[in-house]
Parts: C-alpha cells; structure tokens; sequence
C-alpha cells in the first residue's frame, strides 16, 4: 500500500466548492504514478526493458465530495497482476478515514518503443508482493456501447493542455472533456481508454441516455473509438 496526503485547493474545486472529478482522477493518478516510482526493483526493469503502463480502464464511485481545503489521504493497492495486465485500487479518504471516492484501475504494459501492449515474464510477476483486494463494487472492464442508440453531439481538436508526457490526451482530461455532455451530481463514472487521442485529432463525441446512465463515446472521424464513458447518477 502507499498513500499520500493532501489538501484539496482551490484549482481542484468546481463551482459548488466541491472536489471537480478530473481532480479524482488526478489525485488517483497521481498516488498511482508515485507508487510505481517508490518500487526501485519495478523501476528498473520498465528503465531497462523501456516498458511503461497504460491505463485500460477506471471505474470510480463517489460517496461524498470533499470541499475546499479539507484534508484527504490517497491510498493505492495493487491487488493483481498477470503477464499482461496489473490490478490496483486507488481510494480517497476524510480526515477521519471515511471513505469518499473508491476505484478500481486496469493497467497494461506497453513497450514504448513500439506503443504496442505486451507480456511480462511470469518470474517478474511471481516475485511482487500485492496488497489486499479491497471492498467495493466491481462492474466489467468494457462498457457495452450499442452504436445504433448513439448520437453525435459536437465535435473538436485535441488542444495542447490536454496533452501529457506520453505525448497524447491524460486521461483525466477525458473527464474534462465529457462534463459538457453531462448532468452534474453523477455517483460513479467508468470510462474504457481504447486508442489514445493526440494532439490536432478530432474527437466526434456521440452520446446515449439509457435509463439512469449517460453514456459518451469519443471517437475519430474514421470510426476509430478514443474511449467510452459511463456517467451514472445511483450506486
């Protein structure tokens, strides 16, 4: 497990005064990103294999959204791992260690040399310590899409503030992106990462309402799917 503590300001807080979801996302990212460098041995092997991973998928539900200047602690657990994939939770907590927001990530490992996913040595794998698997609702990786309830709703160029070290769209920034096509007080969001967006790409977004969920598929303007989200408003 590795945690780290912060509090929440005010490039983070939306209109209400309330933690903005692409800040969830950041602060998830962030712990995530801080514990993979804190694993000296992990860290060397991606340095000498030049191997990174990529965020497939993230499933998180909001119980309470934390205000200006309340103190939270982010911890994150990776709780599997196979040749191709790594499993982690990542949750967010009050002073009093209520929870606020919980996540599951689905991450894969990819040779940065060719952008390609690819398969890591069993030995490698047999060797990690993993933490425990935490509580929470876990839904499928994929959200299922039906193209012919979809309907585009706008479409725009990838500009460069959404761009990360990887040279394509963070994925945080994909919230970003979808909170116009949306209603606020949503419980949960899970969003599939399919092929990255990189700068000047057009993104069409197409959008479904199906009961008590909106869904939104980031597209290119050949079909091309960027990612699919999921924006429900019950847990």
């Amino acid at each position: 497990m590795y945690e780290m503590k912060t509090i929440v300001g005010t490039s983070q807080i939306d209109k209400d005064g309330l933690l903005k979801a692409s800040s969830i996302f950041d602060m998830m990212q962030d712990c995530s990103f801080f514990q993979l460098d804190s694993d000296i041995e992990l860290t060397e092997y991606f340095n000498e294999n030049n191997i990174s991973m990529f965020l497939v998928s993230r499933q998180v539900d909001i119980y309470k959204l934390p205000k200006y200047s309340d103190k939270v602690t982010i911890r994150t657990y990776v709780y599997e791992c196979n040749e191709a994939y790594g499993y982690r939770n990542t949750f967010i907590y009050d002073e009093n260690d209520n929870e606020l927001a919980v996540c599951y990530a689905i991450g894969g490992f990819v040779d940065l040399s060719s952008g390609a996913l690819i398969r890591v040595p069993s030995s490698f794998i047999e060797n990690y310590k993993f933490d425990e698997k935490q509580e929470m609702n876990y839904l499928p990786r994929k959200i299922k899409a039906d193209n012919s309830l979809l309907e585009e709703v706008d479409r725009f160029k990838v500009k460069k503030y959404c761009i990360d070290d990887n040279n394509h769209v963070n994925n945080a920034r994909y919230i970003d992106m979808a909170i116009d096509y949306v209603d606020d007080y949503y419980k949960r969001i899970r969003i599939e990462y399919r092929v990255p967006a990189a700068l000047g790409n057009i993104i069409v977004v197409k959008k479904a309402v199906i009961d008590d969920k909106i869904l939104l598929k980031f597209d290119s303007e050949d079909n091309k799917t960027y990612a699919i989200l999921e924006f429900s408003y019950r847990l």
